[in-house]
């Protein structure tokens, strides 16, 4: 019993490490497949938890890339206009990371975007809660993959150019992300559509 529950905390910190690093790391199931197969732990309380805990890693990467996006780059007053807008619609926030989160698809990205806009995280931390913890869950239970060992499990995201297009992608998104003026487009678009509803 308390083996169990030592291999299992192991697994919720390797989940929370995991997502503070913006790219190249396996996808949370992964990690919680290994401790399943290999030590034979319950699926819920392993799922609920890695998603708990994956989810406050990418609460701090979001947290991270706010401080570096105002504090080095300076970049805060023009982010404001956009994160008023979101703030306004943080159900459809929510309710978008939740339905992007059901798919097989870096998260990692999503939070640093949050984290540039400075958005308010509560709806988006509950949305990927959900979302991972119905992924996560239906990845573990039915998935016939099987690790020989925990490297095995970073091996499996390196030798795949598929996920390692995909993370790629996510990391040029980033930076694409920090370094244009994308609020300014963003906010000349939205007021353009302002406009042309009013003369409507």
């Amino acid at each position: 019993m308390l083996e169990d529950l030592g291999w299992t905390l192991l697994a919720y910190a390797i989940a929370f490490v995991i997502n503070l690093v913006p790219a190249f790391m396996p996808s949370t199931w992964m990690v919680l497949l290994f401790f399943r197969i290999q030590f034979g732990l319950p699926i819920l309380p392993l799922t609920i938890g890695g998603a708990l805990f994956s989810g406050l890693g990418r609460i701090l990467l979001a947290r991270g890339t706010n401080v570096f996006n105002r504090s080095v780059l300076r970049r805060d007053g023009e982010m404001d206009e956009v994160k008023t807008y979101l703030d306004q619609r943080r159900n459809y926030v929510g309710a978008a990371t939740f339905a992007y989160c059901l798919m097989p698809l870096p998260t990692n990205s999503l939070f640093v975007a949050a984290g540039v806009v400075g958005v308010s995280l509560r709806r988006v931390m509950l949305g990927f809660f959900a979302g991972r913890l119905i992924a996560d869950t239906f990845y573990v239970w039915t998935t016939d993959r099987a690790f020989d060992n925990f490297g095995s499990v970073f091996e499996s995201v390196y030798s795949d150019w598929l996920a390692v297009s995909l993370q790629l992608a996510g990391l040029a998104g980033a930076l694409l992300l920090l370094i244009l003026p994308w609020p300014r487009w963003v906010l000349k678009r939205m007021n353009a559509r302002g406009s042309g509803a009013a003369r409507v």
